[in-house]
């Protein structure tokens, strides 16, 4: 990845806006984490973005990182505690502690940290030397820590700190639901996954290849499957999943949106044992598709906010609640909108922002 070049103050107010909006939809940060690491990055200017997310109570949810190997992913998802917890690493538990600034702790770490497994086994091993950290509180508590890389010889500075800060309270909006968090938000794209379990339904005896492909993009904790040719599923995967039980389904949090899992009971060939299956299946937020076209709409940004409210499926007599407008405004800015989309009115444009919804990937 290079470090972008705007080429004019309009994209850069884009991406501030990109981020505002993306964070505004209120899915938390795993749903939107690929196109929220593509803005930080050509924000700061830097080679690549990680986020990691926390639960409420602090506990490492998942992560997202651009451009990190296989092998290194595996090793925080499957070692953390093994070889980067020990008194002498500065891993995520250690930048997501409130008893240090909120940013650039590791902006001019001491040789300590260029010894520690957490540089030379997930830094270095990607290709980078350079690191921009910020802590994102929300009420008090710490939800996620944020991460530019630079390779060496392009160390960050006061400057790129100063962006990246500015950036911590839209991130911390990405927790909170919002007015435009989208009901009818998830829908399945791409293939099916099964896992059989045992005759007790609880421990895997296969998976086909969907289901390896779709653990592996998770990015769970325990969930290491990236590196191996041919890897070995946790023994408890159906708890880690959340469908310990059969009947129950569940949807996890994963870069990009979410991991359906659910599981059943087959019925039994004559004479044989019950047979357990969990099917998964990846699904993904409409709203950052409908985001994703206002933002490529020739637009002003408040044209875009309410063509967003449209999109989201709010209705026009909201509008002016929502976006900050009187009527008059309304009406001269809704010409604009509807000149850009060539829609006729308020329906038609929340149609044409929603239409092929389906076929929509997660595209930064």
């Amino acid at each position: 990845m290079t470090t972008p070049t705007f080429s004019s103050a309009a994209e850069r107010q884009r991406q501030w806006h990109a981020l505002g909006m993306l964070c505004g939809l209120g899915l938390g940060l795993a749903p939107v984490a690929p196109q929220l690491c593509a803005v930080l990055r050509a924000l700061v200017g830097a080679d690549a973005a990680a986020l990691f997310w926390l639960d409420a109570e602090g506990r490492p949810e998942g992560f997202f990182h651009e451009d990190s190997p296989a092998a290194a992913q595996d090793l925080f998802l499957n070692e953390f505690e093994r070889l980067f917890a020990g008194p002498s690493e500065i891993n995520v538990h250690t930048l997501a502690r409130a008893d240090g600034p909120r940013i650039g702790r590791l902006l001019a770490p001491g040789a300590r940290y260029f010894r520690s497994n957490s540089f030379n086994l997930l830094v270095r091993a990607s290709g980078h030397r350079h690191t921009l950290d910020l802590r994102v509180e929300v009420q008090g508590r710490t939800r996620a820590i944020a991460m530019l890389f630079r390779a060496p010889g392009t160390a960050f500075a006061a400057g790129d700190a100063a962006t990246l800060e500015r950036a911590a309270g839209w991130l911390a909006r990405a927790f909170e639901r919002s007015h435009a968090a989208w009901s009818g938000d998830a829908h399945g794209a791409g293939p099916v996954g099964h896992v059989v379990l045992d005759g007790e339904g609880r421990r895997p005896l296969f998976a086909d290849e969907a289901a390896v492909q779709l653990l592996r993009q998770a990015n769970l904790p325990g969930l290491g499957l990236r590196a191996a040719a041919q890897p070995a599923l946790p023994g408890d995967l159906p708890r880690r999943l959340g469908v310990a039980q059969a009947g129950l389904t569940a949807r996890l949090a994963v870069p990009g949106g979410w991991l359906a899992a659910q599981r059943r009971t087959l019925h039994p060939l004559a004479g044989g044992a019950a047979q357990h299956l969990v099917t998964l299946q990846r699904q993904h937020p409409r709203s950052v598709a409908v985001v994703q076209r206002v933002l490529a709409l020739p637009l002003s940004p408040l044209q875009r906010d309410i063509a967003l409210l449209a999109g989201l499926g709010h209705a026009r007599a909201d509008s002016h609640r929502l976006a900050g407008v009187g009527e008059a405004a309304l009406k001269k800015h809704l010409r604009a909108i509807f000149a850009a989309t060539q829609a006729s009115d308020w329906d038609e444009l929340r149609r044409r922002l929603q239409e092929n919804q389906d076929e929509s990937g997660d595209d930064a």
